[in-house]
């Protein structure tokens, strides 16, 4: 140690017990003992006697009495005091008044004498002082020997007055007043560097130690040892973190060969320095150094724990008992690698980034190392083992992961960046070398393959999940999907074999059982829920995948899709051909195949966007691709669901097939009259009314309709419906009467109107049996008002293109004392009609206004208003207001209707034009902002045929027997042969009349 630095040590000591001299001694002795300083110990103490030196205050107090009450405080002239030193004599004259200062270096072996002259001999004789109970009677009651009196330093108490009469000889004494007082220069002790006060500690502790019985140092100091440590500690203001922190580094650098260190010492230590942190002066000189040589001991001491762990096998996790050895052997380490004090200096090296970097370096070897035996692994072995690593990763990582995140490691994420592009090597060159060899012939080979492959795909999947809830950087794990790019196709392709064959294998109807096992549940079949659980697999397989590069999800996507959809046609065709064989419960067998191919259809097309995960496929998938995605998999559904449709419609068919003797039954009940019916009834029975057999018809169909819907699913019912409403319509057709009143087809109108509504046939206007009997079912009066209507409507809807129109306005309003409507017309214009020959024809039109029909408005009850003929016109305007009567009643009748009939003013006959339609309950009702609206009505040609209109149809049907008929018939029979022959005589004599116009415009 620095010479300096012992005498810093020795100075601190002296300082800190000068109060008790006899341990002092003591403290001394064992200084010189430690530090081996015996043979210069009195030098280092001359040296030291600098920086503790002493004052006496010396000041008279009156003469010869011995109190406060003597005479005036004054000393003689001429009066000395001698300072006797070991070797020396100073001397000093007093003050006569006031204080005198005596500069004392110590006070051993120094004695004081006063005297009025300075002798010349300069060594006094020395006596000694006995020490007694009381110093202050001892110097003041001392025996007077001699006129010079000696005083002994040494037994001067401090910062205590003393007075004492001093014999100056000649007869001449003076009372004086003494105080003895030590000045303190610590502030010119040199301050110790760190390394003084380091290599001091371990002068301590190395001398305890050497000392000590025990076999085991226990790291605590003894008494004197402890003392002066920590004085010198404290006279120097070291803190007690510092301490600590320097006995730390002195234990972590123990050299075992003097004495073993017991743990506990350095235990102790460590919780003491823990508890001592908090008070700790940042800004102090010595904590830095101290800090930077704890790293470094620490550092050396990590190295050391972990060189017997440098090939411990950490990755993959396997048993966590050499965690526990480990962890054990870092405890101390880690207690000082989280001491809070290194987040003060952030600049500073510490131990926990050490140790941090030095187990990750562990970590990355062992990863290293397995990443290395992977490239050496055949396929099968290779996926075996990653299949291991993530198992172990899973269950066994837990104890790992804790123990390094407590270094602030990432035991996964470390560990997978190091293997990550040994694990990238070895599997893809296995996948191509895999790929080469397979024989795509063998489909057992091929099948092995795909779960191979599957099964890796899915671990390394696991893996990433793994890695990227840790939020890792990018590694080439990231990419692994890419590494399958060719491999999907065959994984398809295994799918739908595999499928395949498991759907030819599911239970037959023939091993299904009765229908009457499912109690009040709609039969299916046994095999279904087998069916559906292969389906389920496939989405299940392509789920667990967790696909998210576009070209997987493209291809397993719609093949997933495509796939169900062969199964179902697979799975339809099964039960449909054993639905078709005869047997004994075909009926139960033709409901259980009709509902398994629609249940199977359904439980499609309801999650096939779940199954072919769709929602992944629009996340990851380009707007393009999804787009083909989904219109393949809607055309593909599409396609199946209409194969599904024809095998459940034919097997339904069958079905309802024999079901034919009630529907016959029904048929025959519904087309027979009342008065048959009837006549079958003995004379006491009851007459049943029409409106009763059609109940009981109606109830006997409930019942049979109620059977079917409880069999059949919702949509295989509502195929049925539609042939139990052909069959019925068969039936009806085979026993209806022809040439009945209105009313037989108005009662079986009803009845089968019911019927379809309750078999939720929603489009009644397809069927053509109902419509028949809907028309049949009109009165005459209702058919006509219904022909009239139709005209009306087919001008409206049609408008026949550029067809010629005649401008009116037009309104109505009601006379209020009359059940009168007043209907105000004005006729405007004719717009050119192009089927008249202008150049040969001489047209002369004018306007009728007719009230229709005729049943209603009577020719001797209503005008028939006209306007003057406008000669030689191809475009009239005649600019006539008229006003038309109607009924209330029948105003607002539909089939009412007002006729615009154009004629053609000839010398014989006038000839009709055009005539258009308004709808009496269309013409706008007068206001005072609109008294009339103005209309177009588009004129039908005078040839306009009524073959096509179904009213008239059946009004010529119904003529023979019905009177308004007839004469509706006829009237339309007369006036289209009226026009027939205009028409002819005018194309016979077109010429004539042509060459008479052409004289008459020369003339």
């Amino acid at each position: 140690m620095r010479e300096e630095a012992l005498e810093s040590i020795c100075a601190a000591l002296s300082i800190s017990f000068c109060e008790d001299p006899a341990h002092l001694e003591t403290i001394i002795d064992r200084f010189s003992e430690i530090f081996k300083v015996k043979d210069r110990l009195q030098s280092l103490r001359k040296k030291c006697e600098k920086f503790q030196t002493y004052t006496l205050e010396i000041r008279p107090v009156g003469s010869g009495g011995g109190g406060s009450g003597g005479s005036s405080a004054s000393c003689p002239d001429n009066v000395y005091a001698y300072v006797l030193e070991p070797d020396t004599c100073r001397q000093q004259v007093l003050k006569t008044s006031g204080i005198t200062k005596l500069e004392i270096s110590t006070c051993k072996d120094v004695s004081l004498k006063f005297g009025l002259t300075l002798k010349k001999d300069g060594t006094p004789k020395k006596s000694g002082v006995s020490r007694s109970a009381s110093l202050l009677k001892r110097l003041t009651f001392s025996d007077k020997k001699s006129g010079d009196e000696i005083l002994k330093m040494s037994v001067f108490p401090l910062d205590v007055s003393v007075r004492k009469n001093i014999n100056l000889g000649n007869g001449k004494s003076v009372l004086l007043e003494m105080t003895l007082v030590r000045n303190d220069h610590r502030n010119m002790i040199p301050l110790m560097e760190f390394d003084d006060f380091l290599e001091m500690t371990s002068s301590f502790h190395e001398w305890q130690a050497e000392n000590c019985e025990t076999e085991l140092y226990d790291g605590n100091l003894g008494d004197p040892t402890f003392a002066m440590f920590y004085s010198i500690a404290f006279f120097f203001e070291i803190p007690s973190f510092v301490l600590k922190i320097t006995e730390m580094t002195c234990f972590l650098v123990w050299d075992d060969e003097m004495k073993k260190l017991d743990e506990k010492a350095l235990t102790d230590v460590s919780l003491k320095m823990a508890a001592c942190e908090s008070e700790v002066d940042l800004q102090h000189p010595l904590l830095n150094p101290a800090l930077v040589y704890l790293n470094d001991c620490a550092c050396n001491t990590i190295r050391f724990i972990l060189e017997p762990y440098s090939n411990e096998p950490f990755f993959p996790p396997v048993s966590n008992s050499r965690l526990k050895s480990i962890n054990v052997s870092l405890k101390l380490i880690a207690d000082i690698c989280v001491l809070d004090v290194w987040d003060e200096f952030e600049t500073m090296a510490n131990p926990s980034n050490f140790l941090s970097s030095e187990l990750k370096k562990l970590l990355e070897k062992s990863a290293w190392k397995y990443g290395e035996s992977l490239k050496k692994m055949e396929f099968h072995e290779l996926c075996r083992q990653i299949q291991n690593l993530w198992m172990t990763l899973s269950n066994e990582s837990q104890p790992y992961y804790i123990f390094f995140h407590q270094f602030d490691i990432n035991y996964i994420g470390a560990a997978m960046l190091k293997l990550d592009e040994s694990l990238t090597i070895a599997i893809k060159a296995s996948l191509d070398y895999q790929l080469h060899e397979i024989n795509l012939r063998n489909p057992i080979d091929l099948e092995n393959f795909t779960k191979t492959t599957m099964r890796l795909f899915v671990t390394l999947r696991n893996l990433l999940n793994m890695v990227e809830a840790f939020h890792l950087p990018e590694c080439q794990l990231f990419h692994f999907e890419e590494w399958f790019t060719d491999i999907t196709v065959f994984w398809t392709f295994s799918w739908r074999e595999v499928t395949q064959k498991m759907v030819e294998r599911t239970i037959t109807l023939d091993e299904d059982g009765d229908s009457v096992k499912y109690g009040a549940r709609r039969p299916l079949p046994a095999g279904l829920y087998s069916f559906l659980c292969i389906q389920k697999g496939i989405s299940d397989d392509m789920a667990r995948l967790e696909f998210t590069l576009p070209h997987h999800l493209v291809i397993c996507s719609a093949s997933v899709v495509n796939i169900m959809c062969q199964n179902i046609n697979a799975y339809a065709k099964k039960l449909f051909s054993e639905a078709m064989r005869h047997h004994e419960e075909k009926a139960s067998r033709l409901v259980r195949a009709t509902n398994g191919i629609e249940q199977a259809m359904c439980f499609v097309e309801e999650g096939y966007r779940r199954f072919a995960q769709f929602q992944r496929v629009e996340e990851y998938v380009d707007v393009d691709d999804l787009a083909a995605v989904r219109t393949t998999s809607t055309r593909l559904l599409k396609s199946t669901r209409e194969t599904c449709e024809h095998q459940i419609s034919v097997l339904l068919s069958h079905f309802v097939r024999l079901k034919t003797d009630i529907v016959s039954r029904i048929a025959k009940n519904l087309c027979a009259d009342g008065k048959e019916s009837n006549s079958g009834l003995k004379s006491y029975m009851r007459e049943v009314t029409s409106s009763e057999r059609i109940e009981s018809i109606l109830e006997c169909c409930y019942g049979l309709v109620d059977d079917v819907r409880c069999l059949l699913l919702p949509n295989c019912f509502k195929l049925s419906t539609q042939h139990f409403a052909t069959s019925l319509e068969t039936q009806i057709r085979k026993n209806i009467r022809q040439r009945q009143p209105a009313e037989y087809y108005s009662n079986i109108y009803i009845a089968l109107k019911y019927i379809y509504e309750f078999l939720e046939i929603d489009d009644r206007k397809d069927i053509e049996l109902l419509s028949d009997l809907h028309l049949n079912s009109f009165s005459t009066k209702d058919l006509i008002l219904s022909y009239y209507d139709s005209l009306c409507e087919k001008i409206d809807r049609t408008r026949f293109g550029n067809a010629p129109h005649v401008d009116v306005h037009i309104s109505y309003v009601k006379l209020e004392q009359e059940d009168t409507i007043s209907i105000q017309i004005k006729l405007v214009k004719m717009s050119p009609i192009e089927w008249i020959d202008v150049l040969s024809d001489r047209v002369d039109y004018f306007v009728r206004l007719e009230l229709f029909p005729k049943i209603l408005f009577p020719s001797n009850k209503f005008d028939s208003p006209t306007t003057n003929p406008m000669p030689q016109s191809t475009r009239p305007q005649w600019k006539q207001l008229f006003e038309i009567h109607v009924p209330l009643e029948c105003f607002f009748l539909r089939g009412a209707c007002l006729a615009i009939s154009v004629f053609d003013h000839e010398r014989f006959i006038d000839r009709l034009v055009g005539r258009g339609f308004i709808s009496l309950h269309s013409v706008p009702q007068a206001s005072e902002e609109k008294p009339t609206q103005r209309l177009q009505i588009p004129l039908l040609p005078n040839d306009y045929s009524d073959q096509n209109n179904v009213f008239y149809q059946l009004l010529k049907t119904r003529s023979p027997r019905d009177p308004i008929a007839k004469e509706f018939i006829e009237t339309r029979t007369r006036r289209h042969q009226r026009i027939r022959a205009i028409q002819h005589y005018i194309r016979k004599n077109r010429n004539r009349v042509g060459h008479i116009l052409m004289g008459d415009t020369c003339t």
